[in-house]
C-alpha cells in the first residue's frame, strides 16, 4: 500500500523523517519528495509548506504522480474546544474550509458557490484505526477540523467559529486536501495535536508548544499505519 504523509512545517515533518529513513528523495513542483517504508506500507512524504494551495498542489501532484491509495495530513492545530489541552489530538471526522464566504449567495460558511461541497468526511476506516491509538499524556478525540488561510488568534474570532460551524480546532491545510481527495476519490485523513488555543495567547504557545504538537500527532499516524494491514481496503471520503 502506498500512503502519502503530508506536514505543513519542517518541525512537523522531521518526525517522520527521523523514524522512517528515506530510500530516495527527489525534487517536483518546488519540493522534496521522499520515498520510504513503515511496517510493509510505501510512504511518501512531503513538507507540503502552510496554507490550501500549497496543500491542495501538492496532495494533486502525489494522486497524479504516485498513486497513492491514501493521504494522511498531519501536524498541529489551534484549540476551538475548550476541552482540548496543548498536546491533545483531534483526529478529523470531517473538514470545511472556514473562510469561504458567499453571504451575499444566501450560503452557509464553508460552502463552496455553485457546488455540493461543504464538509469533506475522512475515511471511516483510517479514522477508526487512529482514535484507537492511545498517548500516555494526551487525550485523543474524533471531532471537526476548520481550516483557512488566516491564524486565528483572536478569542472573537474563535468563539464565532466554533458556533457557526462547531469546530474542534482550526488550522490551515486538512480541508483543501479533503476537497482534493474527494474530487479524485481518495481516502484521506487529518490528525491534529494541539498547539495553542486559537486565543490571545496563541503566538506565545504556538511557539512553545509546537514541538510536543509534531511528536503528538505523529506518534498516531505511525501508529495507525503500523496496525493497518498492507492489503487492507480503505474507504474513500464523502462530501
Amino acid at each position: 500500500m502506498t500512503l502519502a504523509v503530508l506536514s505543513a512545517m519542517e518541525v512537523e515533518m522531521e518526525q517522520y523523517m527521523e523514524r522512517c529513513a528515506p530510500e530516495h528523495s527527489t525534487q517536483r513542483a518546488g519540493r522534496t519528495v521522499h520515498e520510504a517504508e513503515w511496517q510493509g506500507h510505501d510512504l511518501i512524504l512531503v513538507q507540503t509548506g502552510v496554507g490550501k494551495v500549497n496543500a491542495s498542489s501538492c496532495t494533486q501532484l502525489l494522486i497524479d504522480r504516485y498513486d497513492v491509495d491514501a493521504v494522511l495530513c498531519t501536524g498541529s492545530a489551534g484549540a476551538l474546544n475548550p476541552a482540548l489541552d496543548i498536546g491533545d489530538v483531534v483526529v478529523a471526522t470531517d473538514c470545511v474550509q472556514h473562510d469561504v464566504v458567499v453571504d451575499f449567495l444566501g450560503l452557509p460558511r464553508g460552502q463552496i458557490p455553485f457546488t455540493d461541497l461543504r464538509f469533506f468526511e475522512t475515511s471511516p476506516s483510517l479514522r477508526r484505526g487512529a482514535a484507537a491509538v492511545t498517548l500516555p499524556e494526551h487525550s485523543i478525540v474524533e471531532g471537526r477540523v476548520l481550516t483557512g488561510d488566516t491564524f486565528v488568534e483572536d478569542a472573537a474570532h474563535r468563539h464565532q467559529l466554533r458556533e457557526e460551524l462547531d469546530g474542534d480546532c482550526v488550522e490551515m491545510e486538512g480541508a483543501a486536501v479533503g476537497q482534493v481527495c474527494a474530487m479524485n476519490d481518495v481516502p484521506y485523513l487529518v490528525v491534529r495535536a494541539i498547539s495553542d488555543h486559537a486565543d490571545g495567547t496563541s503566538d506565545v504557545d504556538f511557539g512553545a508548544f509546537m514541538q510536543e504538537a509534531a511528536r503528538s500527532s505523529s506518534e498516531i499516524v505511525l501508529s495507525l499505519l503500523s496496525a493497518l494491514e498492507a492489503g487492507e481496503a480503505l474507504s474513500a471520503p464523502g462530501r
